[in-house]
This record gives structure tokens, C-alpha cells and sequence, in this order.
């Protein structure tokens, strides 16, 4: 985890409540086993407009990343920061 308030993140569903200064704006479940994340951003965080103009693509990132999990061999992580490269 980076000190960047400004990237969006993924939240195990279970450990949401111990990190009460995000907020989540929607949820997404893995592909392969299905466990349900919330991705959302840190309540100061005002600049995540961009993301609100391509909804899709979080969450498919998010997936992705999962899948990698999986494809390794690696449990998922509790808190996850999703990146996305900008096009």
C-alpha cells in the first residue's frame, strides 16, 4: 500500500469496517471464487472523477487482478490499490 489518498482501491468485503475512511462506491465479486470486493477511495480524496467516466473499467481491472491471483497460486490481498493507466 502506497500514501497515495488518491487511488482507488479494493476491500475485501469482510475487512471493509476496518478501514472506515473509505468510502466504497460499488462492489465487485472475483470471477474464480467468487469474493465480493468493495472498490472505492479514501473520504478526502476529490479527484476520482476521471474513474466516473469509464465505470467499467475499474471494475474490470479489478477482475483482472484477481484472476492473476488465481493464475498464481496466491491468495487475494485484504487492501488492494487498482491502477489504471490512463489511455
Amino acid at each position: 500500500m502506497t500514501n497515495d489518498l488518491s487511488s482507488p482501491v479494493a476491500i475485501l468485503d469482510k475487512e471493509i469496517a476496518k478501514y472506515p475512511t473509505y468510502t466504497i462506491e460499488t462492489f465487485e465479486l472475483c470471477d474464480c471464487c467468487g469474493a465480493r470486493f468493495g472498490i472505492g477511495y479514501h473520504e478526502t480524496c476529490t479527484s476520482h472523477a476521471d474513474a466516473a467516466s469509464q465505470p467499467d473499467e475499474l471494475p474490470k481491472k479489478l477482475r483482472q487482478m484477481l484472476a492473476k491471483d488465481h493464475g498464481h497460486d496466491r491468495k487475494h490481498k485484504h487492501f488492494t490499490e487498482i491502477w489504471v493507466i490512463p489511455s
